[in-house]
């Protein structure tokens, strides 16, 4: 039986790529004007990408995303790691335990979970500044983390690590030679996604960030407050630029995660 296709749902269609689509070209086009009040079409120039790249608030902005992300990715994907392998030994109701606490970090809003860590943070009067906001992405940052190692934990085949365990190999040995290989892609994947959640996250470092140098999104959200100007549009490409790498290599692991189990039960 053959579809019909109306013209509404394709008119529908258009319209939802185009909005999605019509604001990063328009930032991609503004980002090369040489108007500086983007007022209209000054010519080709890629001088703002020169300007945004020698900017030294951004350079520290640069600097401080990626000692945040780097940190809060590890301490993600250890939690997640070590979760995952326990998850993976637990009874049914530590289990449903571990899962419901992983999926609530994920269905609530970041701004309560930002709320919630500065409102304790400000009770034990813990400092707010560069390790708060580490604690912060690694809260939100390694449920997502331990969504993609879980998948690949499930699908692992014990016999593997008991051949290796009758063989002679010691725990430590076991889980080193045998789990984490096995375990590699998947967490290759979780620890690109991790980063690139850090990477781009406002929420969570504007509220526990204090008198530290601010990362390179804050430091976006403090310019565009005066203007928007093909600075900030230079800036929010490169940005793109790199998230966008990040999700694709990403997939590219967790694709071949998916293609090495498959080939294993094969």
């Amino acid at each position: 039986m053959r579809i019909r296709r109306h013209w509404f749902t394709g008119l529908v269609s258009l319209a939802v790529i185009v909005f999605l689509w019509a604001p990063l070209a328009i930032v991609a086009v503004n980002s090369v004007n040489r108007n500086p009040l983007l007022a209209r079409w000054g010519g080709f120039t890629t001088s703002w990408y020169h300007q945004a790249i020698n900017n030294p608030d951004v350079r520290s902005g640069l600097r401080a995303t990626m000692v945040v992300a780097a940190c809060s990715t590890l301490l993600s994907l250890a939690i997640a790691v070590t979760g995952c392998l326990w998850w993976r030994r637990a009874g049914a109701r530590g289990r449903r335990v571990f899962d419901g606490m992983t999926y609530l970090r994920i269905m609530l809003p970041e701004v309560v979970f930002a709320t919630a860590l500065f409102l304790v943070f400000t009770r034990m009067h813990f400092q707010l500044g560069t390790g708060a906001v580490i604690i912060g992405h690694t809260v939100w940052n390694s449920a997502y983390a331990t969504l993609i190692v879980q998948a690949r934990t499930a699908s692992l085949d014990p016999a593997l690590e008991d051949a290796a365990a009758d063989l002679g190999a010691n725990p430590w040995r076991v889980f080193r030679r045998v789990t984490l290989p096995s375990l590699f892609p998947a967490i290759l994947a979780a620890g690109l996604l991790a980063f690139t959640f850090s990477f781009d996250d406002v929420v969570t470092t504007y509220f526990l960030n204090g008198t530290a140098n601010p990362t390179l999104p804050v430091v976006i959200l403090s310019m565009i407050r005066f203007r928007v100007s093909p600075e900030i549009n230079a800036i929010g490409i490169l940005v793109m630029l790199f998230t966008v790498t990040m999700f694709a290599v990403a997939f590219l692991a967790v694709s071949g995660a998916g293609w090495g189990a498959r080939r294993s039960r094969a």
